[in-house]
């Protein structure tokens, strides 16, 4: 039985793709022996139904450099001596050193325990790991790329520098995955040389479970004549909730009645809740925060919709779809893509983003839960296609 190894930075930042590739691991382990390794030690929350989890030799060494500097600093449980080899760590990548300062630290003795492995996945595109990684010699090296990278390694500061030596580093690897075609070609663009290394894997969906946690109570109270809108996800730059709030000012404007919930924390989520206080969208906005099961509060909504400024295949829209919930969102990243195979909900263009977002809950569209088993199926043959390649 081959041995495959998962590798985090953060196992338990909670995100789109630690929850798909979760389910990917889980379905994967009756085939294969499924490992995951993490920078840091992993909550006691968090449920990988036997798989093991390597790593606590290192942990106490290793974790602060799975988080943010401004994180590290603020945290009073992590040590003045700490903070600070977390800043020239910081310093090291600027000068293109990150690696070979993580080598000092821990990465040889990490090193010879990742070449004991058949298959060696990094999950982030991101990843301090990758370049470690690159320079395995054993274990088949597979990238999975879960956003729109052309976009995103554009996007700020940080994602330039940490992508300026990606060329170089995924020549090493075996195979880069993407979500979708989109996604595949904007790659290209960037790292033409990687041609006969990518390949288009679309995500697992976890239907079952969708569906058992949409039958939890939802303690809320509900008004049936207005439109019920919500967005699901970290509340953060690229999801673009300005352009939300815009929205909801306008259709206020305009006299309708709806409650739009956005779920989901991060750090502009003070920001939101000033512009919701000064623009007086109390009754239209609820900032619901986190919440471990959002499926009740979705199902019962009229309408999913995500406006963000670059993704790759949102998980939220597959959720959606599962639970029968029409979706809007915008044309960005490998969207168009996945709703294609919907064949229903909307894909908006920014240029014309209001009046096509009013014409389409104007619609009052329902639909029916879509079916998952046999797409599930299709994509655990090419999971399994590529781990034997």
């Amino acid at each position: 039985m081959k041995k495959i190894l998962y590798l985090f930075d953060d196992i338990n930042y909670q995100s789109g793709a630690q929850k798909v590739t979760f389910f990917q691991m889980k379905t994967l382990s009756s085939d294969y022996k499924v490992h995951v390794f993490s920078l840091s030690k992993p909550q006691e929350h968090i449920d990988l139904k036997g798989i093991s989890i390597i790593g606590k030799e290192v942990w106490e060494r290793t974790e602060l450099f799975s988080y943010s500097l401004k994180k590290v600093l603020f945290l009073k449980r992590i040590s003045f001596l700490k903070k600070i080899q977390r800043f020239l760590y910081s310093i090291s990548i600027r000068i293109g050193k990150g690696e070979s300062y993580l080598n000092h630290l821990f990465y040889q003795e990490i090193k010879q325990r990742f070449e004991k492995y058949d298959v060696i996945i990094v999950v982030s595109e991101a990843s301090k790991l990758r370049e470690l990684v690159s320079n395995l010699k054993h274990p088949k090296k597979i990238q999975w790329i879960h956003t729109d990278y052309a976009l995103w390694s554009e996007f700020s500061d940080w994602t330039r520098m940490i992508t300026k030596k990606d060329s170089m580093i995924y020549k090493k690897f075996d195979w880069i995955v993407t979500l979708s075609e989109y996604s595949r070609k904007g790659l290209l663009k960037k790292l033409p040389d990687l041609k006969d290394k990518t390949i288009v894997i679309p995500n697992l969906i976890d239907g079952e479970t969708i569906l058992e946690k949409s039958k939890e109570d939802l303690d809320l109270k509900w008004n049936n004549s207005k439109c019920h809108i919500i967005t699901v996800g970290r509340v953060d730059k690229e999801k673009a909730y300005d352009r939300v709030l815009d929205i909801c000012r306008k259709l206020k404007k305009e006299g309708y009645s709806f409650c739009w919930y956005i779920v989901g924390d991060g750090p502009l989520k003070r920001h939101l809740e000033k512009r919701v206080k000064e623009e007086q969208l109390g009754d239209y906005v609820k900032l619901v925060g986190k919440l471990e099961n959002p499926y009740p509060l979705m199902k019962r909504c009229d309408w999913f919709v995500l406006l963000s400024q670059y993704e790759g295949t949102p998980v939220t829209i597959d959720e959606a779809m599962i639970l029968g919930v029409p979706v809007i969102a915008t044309d960005v990243g490998g969207i168009a893509e996945q709703m294609g195979r919907y064949k229903k909900g909307a894909v908006l263009k920014s240029g014309t983003l209001y009046e096509d977002f009013k014409k389409e809950i104007e619609k009052k569209e329902q639909i029916e839960p879509i079916e998952y088993k046999s797409f599930n199926e299709k994509i655990i043959c090419n999971l399994k296609e590529l781990l034997e390649k």
